[in-house]
């Protein structure tokens, strides 16, 4: 009688360990998961990929008014402007 209940006695602490490190494995996946996929790391990545269109559009906007502005400089210094 002593061994069955040492081997039950056996049986439950695999079984909440067993328990034990299902719940610490869902808990942590499920706050890995929301880090890495969650609303704000799709609003960070929705707001990063807006800053880069809009960064794109005023580097071609300043580069047009910079080769206007050179135009503009050489046709005051009386040079032909390179283009």
């Amino acid at each position: 009688m002593d061994k069955k209940k040492q081997k039950n006695s056996e049986v439950i602490k695999f079984a909440l360990i067993v328990l034990a490190s299902i719940t610490i494995t869902l808990f942590l996946s499920y706050h890995v998961a929301n880090l890495l996929f969650g609303m704000n790391s799709y609003d960070v990545y929705s707001n990063l990929d807006n800053k880069k269109i809009f960064l794109k559009s005023e580097i071609r906007r300043l580069q047009l008014d910079n080769a206007r502005l050179q135009k503009e400089y050489f046709e005051l210094k009386n040079l032909e402007p390179e283009e």
